[in-house]
């Protein structure tokens, strides 16, 4: 009868569940990235309403944005957020 009961082993560490690690690791998108992806998809959107000279010109904002929000969630995810390397 107590061989039914489900206790975790010692033996094996007493491993967290995998559910709880992720929801716990889990951090919202930050307004430092989110802005600029909405700001490139908009001028995506826009751009082929407008004159050709306004859609290169949105196009290629759309591209820096992609880019900026890039280097931004690369920093975050590096714990740099200045996106500089500390020398020693």
């Amino acid at each position: 009868m107590l061989g039914l009961i489900d206790i975790p082993d010692p033996r094996y560490g007493g491993a967290p569940d995998p559910d709880d690690e992720r929801e716990r690791r889990w951090e919202p998108i930050s307004r430092r990235i989110s802005v600029p992806v909405f700001l490139s998809i908009m001028a995506l959107v826009v751009s082929p309403q407008t004159p050709i000279a306004v859609s290169v010109v949105l196009n290629l904002t759309a591209i820096a944005l992609c880019a900026y929000a890039a280097c931004q969630a690369w920093a975050s995810r590096d714990g740099d957020r200045a996106g500089r390397h500390d020398e020693r």
